[in-house]
């Protein structure tokens, strides 16, 4: 009798245990949402509005205008913004800023100096969601990274005296981020013709698999999938010459001196502006070693992290000590369209691989070529309606 009591007991705890992490164990997605990416998105919006109250003493938004923005626009739609911004970007493995940039110019008409670095507190901040994500889905590899990050720390400091000196006028910083616009659609285009499609064996062997596994999946009946459950980038050589990594059964070797002058010219470039950096080191990196957007973004998320977090230090600190320039972020701002942008880029992470790539860029691309020509053109004819 104890002895059957006793096992009813343990079966009993059993179930009870079973139930209490059922939910989790069947839905992994949310369990890494409620552990990983609420804290931090509550954690950023909190924090923007205390800066707001440190800061100013209210909290500025349709009612009040932000200060350093000079402009009134609800929270919620900051926090819109860098939902979709955080989401499109993360998806083609960039921060948000080069669509978040352009959209506050135009949209919101936040036109002076201090968009710049209020941008990069959202490319500083929104990358940390889709860094997770990749990581956990194993798109992930430090030493691809690590020598396009130190160029991007080397060289960010030096972007925000170009804006002061080269780039103050918005008329020009607006042609500038179209012709930024236009490279980026330019790229996206190419890459889904024939003609780039054929270019490389190694991009068509990865294309070729992509595309079977795909087809497997859907004959299973499972979601469309691109990458396998074991996909992995590991590392197979690193010196202060080379790093080789491989992939899926390929293998890529990358020159570190040529890395690390991309990651620095591409850094000044991008801090000037207010961007991450990926409009440009994607389209180098692939160009010059054909990786697929799925292995990228093992380098170009951290990228953005370093740029602009380096960057922010030159705008606000380094900036005004030697040239006695101020151009403050306005940090309330910032961290709403952050926090939104956040959950974009880590939901932009879990669906990536569901996507296929030429669904993504021409997309993408029509969309930023459409903004692009209307920036460039209005430089040389002024245009009826504000951009």
């Amino acid at each position: 009798m104890n002895e059957d009591m006793g096992n009813y007991c343990e079966k009993a705890l059993a179930v009870e245990r079973q139930t209490q992490t059922g939910f989790f164990s069947r839905h992994p997605v949310m369990k890494e949402f409620l552990r990983d990416q609420l804290p931090m998105i509550a954690g950023v919006f909190l924090i923007g509005l205390v800066v707001s109250y440190a800061q100013y003493g209210f909290i500025p938004g349709a009612e009040k205008a932000f200060p350093i923005a000079g402009i009134k626009v609800p929270i919620w739609h900051l926090l819109w913004m860098g939902f979709w911004t955080g989401y499109t970007m993360g998806i083609v493995g960039q921060a948000s800023g080069i669509f978040s940039l352009p959209y506050s110019i135009s949209v919101l008409q936040f036109t002076n100096v201090s968009v710049s670095s209020t941008s990069l507190i959202t490319t500083f901040l929104n990358p940390f969601g889709a860094l997770l994500g990749y990581w956990r889905e194993r798109q992930w590899n430090l030493d691809l990274a690590l020598w396009l990050c130190i160029g991007a720390a080397l060289g960010s400091p030096i972007g925000p005296f170009v804006r002061i000196y080269f780039l103050k006028d918005p008329l020009l910083f607006k042609a500038v981020i179209g012709v930024v616009l236009l490279i980026m659609a330019a790229h996206l285009l190419v890459q889904v013709t024939p003609w780039y499609l054929r270019r490389t064996a190694r991009e068509r062997a990865f294309k070729e698999k992509y595309d079977a596994r795909i087809k497997e999946c859907v004959q299973a009946g499972e979601a469309r999938c691109g990458l396998p459950p074991d996909f992995k980038i590991v590392t197979l050589e690193r010196s202060l010459k080379l790093v080789r990594i491989g992939y899926w059964d390929e293998e890529q070797s990358f020159s570190v001196p040529v890395m690390l002058l991309t990651g620095f010219i591409v850094a000044v470039v991008s801090s000037a502006l207010g961007v991450g950096g990926g409009f440009l080191l994607v389209p180098v990196m692939v160009t010059l070693y054909g990786l697929p957007l799925y292995v990228l973004v093992a380098a170009t998320i951290p990228y953005a992290i370093i740029l602009s977090f380096t960057g922010l230090i030159s705008y606000t600190l380094t900036l005004p000590l030697l040239t006695g320039v101020s151009a403050p972020p306005d940090w309330s701002f910032g961290l709403f369209v952050a926090s939104g942008a956040i959950l974009g880029a880590w939901l932009a992470s879990k669906t990536q691989r569901f996507i296929p790539e030429n669904y993504l860029k021409p997309m993408l691309g029509m969309v930023t070529g459409i903004v692009a020509a209307l920036y460039i053109v209005n430089y040389f004819w002024r245009l009826p309606f504000k951009v």
